[in-house]
């Protein structure tokens, strides 16, 4: 039985496995080694290839919410994957402090958020922008907006399944998420806003920040420790399958808007030193519950981002490359999967543009590996590709560093690999149902590979 533990014990093979992940390095996604051994022995290498892969859907990682680029907010019921579930802990602060505002009265009260409509992304040979929604724009959604009830640490390192404590609801939002720019009338003029959902709350709340004293409105040390936060929770999807959209919350554009005695405004906005949380639920259909928490191969496996699922791919046979008693190079190892788009949906339901080849963690193997720096071996990308319809992951450099661990400490350090959506860059909360019936060719994975003696 293989147990999980890190060995740093590398003998003979160390130098000859540097310079081999020193070219493939450069050379991950073609056959690697040439340089070295020459082009004879390359043509004369060997390629087999494995179709006996074992698929299943797993609960996927929690993850640091805390670095996210862009802030999730909504409601999807998919119809495959079930509910998935983003809402969001926002921390106005003021841009004035020292103010004494008692003595007003409240007009109104309001939380204006600018939608985030897109991010760019760096996909190493092209920036891509991507639209930050997804699901059925056309859907109407109720979110609920309550107080919240517990400090927030500058130090803390929140997650993806954060549960905060709420007070008391003090607003509420009901209706569709208009991304398209607004004319307003301000000042006596008609100007274009930028798109934003405006959610009404509750007049007493209003009232007490009015009603803050001196102290209280005298910094944002203060201000924050007595008001903490608030706290946005999708409640319902009213029509339609539901959508999840993006909001500003790194800038001052979205903000909480007091309007009082008449004609008087107060602007608190949020921005780069407001704390923000996301915090993500998922509540999955029974197919893929039941694969969660059984064992065996599934036909059809489900990936979604912001904690929902991953998948777990075994390759028993894998073990004959890896336990071979030769020193070789590995000119390419390649795993391919096919996308189920069979399916139609209401609304936008993007491939996710990119899909993580992980290890599990070496101390907790229900858990992925995580990336440690750029040039780490257990992990390997994958850009979807649309006309093929499919995902193809190079991992020459891993399958490398584990044939020649073996061969100098006999140590076989492969147990599966894990398959996600990264949770940022875009983040979006992209979900990939994997056609996994391997009977029909569609998944594989090769290796090619050449003896040096």
């Amino acid at each position: 039985m293989k147990s999980f533990y890190k060995n740093k014990k590398l003998k003979r093979y160390f130098p000859l496995f540097l310079l081999l992940a020193a070219y493939s390095c450069k050379k991950e996604q073609s056959d690697i080694g040439l340089d070295l051994i020459g082009g004879e022995s390359l043509a004369n290498s060997s390629k087999v290839e494995y179709r006996d892969l074992i698929f299943r859907t797993v609960p996927d990682d929690t993850f640091s919410v805390n670095s996210l680029r862009s802030s999730l907010l909504g409601l999807i019921n998919d119809p495959v994957f079930g509910a998935s579930k983003a809402s969001l802990v926002i921390q106005p602060q003021l841009i004035e402090t020292g103010i004494n505002l008692t003595g007003n009265v409240i007009d109104s009260t309001q939380l204006n958020l600018v939608f985030d409509l897109a991010q760019n992304v760096d996909e190493g040979n092209r920036i891509v922008s991507y639209d930050l929604n997804y699901g059925d724009l056309e859907s109407e959604v109720i979110i609920d907006v309550f107080r919240l009830e517990e400090d927030l640490s500058d130090t803390t390192n929140y997650l993806s399944n954060y549960n905060p404590i709420l007070g008391v609801k003090v607003g509420e939002y009901t209706g569709k998420f208009d991304l398209d720019s607004a004319k307003r009338e301000i000042d006596g003029e008609v100007v274009t806003v930028a798109p934003r959902m405006t959610i009404t709350l509750n007049n007493n709340f209003g009232q007490e920040i009015l009603d803050f004293d001196e102290t209280t409105l005298n910094s944002n040390e203060n201000f924050v420790k007595a008001m903490k936060g608030l706290v946005l929770i999708p409640r319902t999807v009213v029509s339609g399958d539901g959508t999840i959209i993006a909001i500003e919350t790194f800038n001052t554009k979205s903000s909480m808007n007091l309007f009082y005695s008449d004609s008087l405004e107060l602007v608190i906005p949020l921005g780069l030193s407001s704390n923000r949380v996301n915090f993500f639920e998922t509540n999955h259909t029974p197919a893929i519950e039941e694969q969660k928490t059984s064992t065996g191969h599934y036909s059809k496996t489900y990936v979604q981002s912001l904690g929902g699922t991953k998948i777990r791919i075994e390759v028993p046979q894998l073990d004959s490359i890896i336990e071979l008693q030769q020193d070789i190079v590995i000119n390419e190892a390649k795993l391919e999967l096919a996308v189920d788009t069979s399916l139609s949906f209401n609304g936008r339901f993007d491939q996710a543009p990119r899909l993580l080849l992980l290890t599990p963690d070496t101390l907790k193997p229900s858990k992925s590996q995580k990336l440690i720096n750029e040039n780490s071996v257990n992990f390997s990308q994958a850009i979807y590709n649309s006309v093929t319809g499919s995902y193809i992951f190079h991992f020459n450099r891993y399958l490398q560093q584990l044939q020649q661990t073996h061969r100098s400490t006999g140590r076989n350090g492969f147990y599966w690999f894990y398959l996600t959506v990264p949770p940022d860059q875009p983040i979006t909360p992209h979900r990939v149902i994997v056609d996994s019936d391997t009977s029909r060719g569609f998944v594989k994975l090769s290796v090619k590979y050449t003896k040096l003696n």
